[in-house]
């Protein structure tokens, strides 16, 4: 019963147990000239960046496992008394399990035996698929704006989600710099599990990813598609295992700076004729050797400067329509407290939209009384929207402005890591990124109801870190345990332009909204059928957040006679403290209706006339200041 119930604890360690994912595992078998297994061969891997050496011995089956080695190229040598060592080069990758067979022929020690049959090294010890993004397509392929997710792209079954910053994520998710918006075997583009060196990277609030290292800092990653093993899914979607370089036995380093301009680009359709695009990628990377060749260290910074016009077309009223006079415009509007009997109407028919007993009366010339008219509303109007500047399309009062704006884009992030090699084979890693972005954005979201007007930007000032600290430990040859340590943080925080500059709720004189004080400052949001809505959006209301996420992961490998155990356990800390301003100014619905002929939608009546008139559709405004503190 007791050894039951502690094969019970073992399964329970194992089933929700991840491992050190960052890392490769080699097994093998070492057999003789007989396809005998030589027992106690000696087996050393060294590792060709920092020489870090790795020992084990085969067992009574002639088989070995390697588990916890850093992606590199790799030496391996295997002795066995009377038999010639063997020698054999290896890439392992990130996430990799690979399988050697090792012949060793008759011979003395000193005797090499260089070992180049490509067959024998196999892959058959999982199920997983995926392809890992190797070191070579991650320096040498294009990347628009140097975005290392693109090359998430390459694999087969990743394709772009819809929108091209954040997929279908929460629109309150504005990070232009931390793209996270790919689809990955038909799954949703948040989610997706991504990991770096091996500890969480995924931003527990909108599930997508934390921070977004530098291509110059990442040394491969690798992304898995199905059949996940226990260290992995995380997610439904796809699996992101990104590992970052670290430092060799000898110095390297590199500058650079990549330059887009829009006069070198051609015209499109949606730039119309305004074709600025100003963006600068620059960097620089240095690692090398810190302490004896025993410890090496890694350090990398880049920068981006971008500035690029935003073209939109919309749609804007008149200055004759915002004082009410509509006699150019061919829709009629009609006064909601004129109703007269429909001298058309026949009670002898249902009644609807083409057949009902009132209508009303057609204003004056199609003019709205100046009395009529909130002078506060309409000076409003007058002050914060544009004039047309375009012909209108046909007849239709719509498509009449063009708005150029710029977007302005400022990030810096860097990474430090630092590695050391301990004498019997133990390994440490200690990293520290991090990634600031602040800007501003003539939208305000990556909704459809998003398209601003001049004066109702959005700033958004975002940072992101992570910590991690990994210790590999070696009992015996047999047994190896890695342990971890991660601290990540993502803090965003977004305002609009309008926030301790105009207070356009005190100056329209509507009650109850507005609250939140001088940083909370903006128009109300109104949403006026048929033209480019008015005021500050919703996503554009303050939002801070700031989430932190601990993580300690622990894993046990244990090769016994022919069978490989491996088990572990994970913890995570959520601490999600959030406050915002979500409807502070106020939301306000103006359709047609109101200013109709008969109530319905007839095609006749303004949505800017019952704004005009004081008469939304729909009235919304924040109860109180939403704050959570979640764990």
């Amino acid at each position: 019963m007791r050894r039951f119930g502690v094969l019970l604890f073992l399964l329970g360690l194992a089933v929700p147990g991840f491992g050190q994912s960052n890392y490769a595992v080699l097994t093998g078998i070492v057999t003789d000239s007989q396809h005998l297994p030589v027992v106690g061969a000696a087996v050393k891997l060294t590792a060709a960046s920092t020489g870090a050496i790795r020992r084990v011995v085969t067992n009574q089956h002639g088989l070995f496992e390697a588990p916890a080695l850093l992606p590199d190229d790799y030496e391996l040598n295997v002795e066995a008394s009377g038999l010639a060592t063997a020698k054999q080069s290896l890439r392992l990758e990130v996430g990799q399990k690979l399988a050697v067979d090792i012949t060793l022929r008759v011979g003395s020690v000193t005797e090499g035996v260089e070992v180049t049959a490509g067959r024998e090294v196999l892959q058959t010890t999982g199920a997983s698929v995926g392809e890992v993004v190797e070191p070579t397509s991650i320096r040498e392929l294009p990347l628009n704006g140097r975005m290392l997710i693109d090359l998430v792209l390459t694999v087969p079954g990743a394709h772009v989600g819809f929108g091209a910053q954040t997929g279908s994520t929460n629109p309150l998710y504005w990070r232009p710099g931390q793209r996270s918006a790919v689809v990955i075997g038909g799954s949703r583009p948040n989610a997706n599990f991504f990991l770096l060196d091996g500890a969480t990277n995924t931003d527990p609030t909108f599930n997508t990813q934390n921070l977004s290292p530098s291509p110059d800092a990442v040394k491969e990653f690798q992304v898995e598609t199905s059949s996940y093993t226990a260290d992995m899914g995380g997610a439904g979607g796809g699996q992101i295992n990104i590992v970052t370089h670290s430092g060799s036995g000898q110095y390297h380093g590199t500058i650079y700076e990549f330059l887009r301009n829009g006069a070198m680009d051609a015209s499109t359709f949606a730039s119309m004729g305004n074709n600025h695009l100003v963006q600068n990628n620059f960097g620089a990377s240095f690692g090398g050797p810190l302490i004896g060749k025993k410890t090496f260290f890694f350090v990398n910074y880049e920068g981006l400067r971008l500035a690029q016009a935003d073209a939109q077309i919309l749609t804007v009223p008149t200055q004759d329509e915002i004082k009410g006079d509509f006699s150019t415009n061919n829709v009629k509007i009609y006064d909601p407290t004129g109703a007269v009997s429909n001298p058309n109407y026949n009670p002898s028919l249902p009644t609807g939209p083409s057949n009902f007993p009132y209508k009303r009366s057609q204003f004056p010339n199609n003019q709205i009384p100046p009395g009529r008219i909130n002078p506060l509303l309409e000076s409003f109007l007058l002050k914060y929207l544009p004039q047309p500047n375009m012909m209108m399309m046909g007849d239709a009062d719509s498509n009449n402005y063009l708005d150029a704006r710029t977007e302005n884009h400022i990030q810096d992030q860097g990474t430090f890591r630092a590695d050391h090699n301990f004498s019997n084979g133990d390994t440490l890693l200690a990293r520290y990124s991090a990634g600031g972005e602040y800007g501003f954005s003539p939208s305000s979201g990556m909704t459809s109801t998003t398209e601003n007007l001049p004066g109702f930007g959005v700033n958004f000032n975002n940072l992101s870190q992570q910590a991690v600290g990994s210790w590999n430990h070696i009992f015996t040859s047999n047994r190896v345990n890695t342990v971890s340590l991660a601290l990540s943080r993502l803090s965003m925080d977004r305002t609009s332009q309008n926030d301790g500059v105009n207070d356009i709720v005190s100056a329209l004189g509507i009650q109850g909204i507005g609250f939140g004080g001088k940083n909370a400052w903006g128009s109300p949001w109104f949403a006026v059928q048929g033209y480019t809505g008015i005021g500050d959006t919703f996503a554009a209301t303050p939002m801070h957040a700031w989430d932190t996420t601990i993580e300690l992961r622990d894993t046990y490998a244990w090769q016994r006679g022919r069978h490989g155990t491996k088990f572990g356990a994970e913890f995570h800390r959520y601490i999600w403290p959030m406050w915002g301003f979500f409807q502070n100014r106020g939301y306000y619905q103006y359709t047609t209706g109101y200013t109709t002929e008969f109530g319905f939608n007839d095609g006749s009546g303004s949505g800017l006339a019952s704004m005009l008139l004081g008469l939304p559709a729909v009235k919304q405004r924040q109860a109180g200041i939403p704050q959570m503190d979640l764990r």
